[in-house]
């Protein structure tokens, strides 16, 4: 026995330049767009919810590697490793810069 489900369609209305962008990070991974959405369907059917955090752009401004990174560099600044100065003027501070 052959079970059929009914479907439906659904229209999305997108910026174009995004639709571009979407569609060949889909292509580099071989999934076509209603694939995509399907997939993005089940997995808020299945967790009750968005299947991921939505946060605000502003405010996770660095990558995690480039806040490994910068708390790397603040432990060694803590140290007093890395740092430059004190100077006495001007001329000290970006004969410093240069080196």
């Amino acid at each position: 026995m052959i079970c059929v489900m009914a479907t439906k369609s659904i229209q999305v209305r997108l910026d174009h330049n995004l639709k571009k962008r979407v569609e060949k990070v889909l292509a580099d991974i071989g999934v076509d767009m209603p694939t995509a959405v399907r997939i993005f369907f089940v997995k808020v059917a299945a967790t009750g919810g968005i299947p991921f955090m939505l946060e605000s752009p502003q405010q996770d401004e660095y990558t995690p590697e480039q806040i490994k990174k910068l708390d790397r560099l603040a432990a060694k600044a803590k140290r007093g490793i890395g740092l430059s100065g004190p100077f006495t003027n001007v001329d000290e501070m970006i004969e410093d810069l240069r080196k």
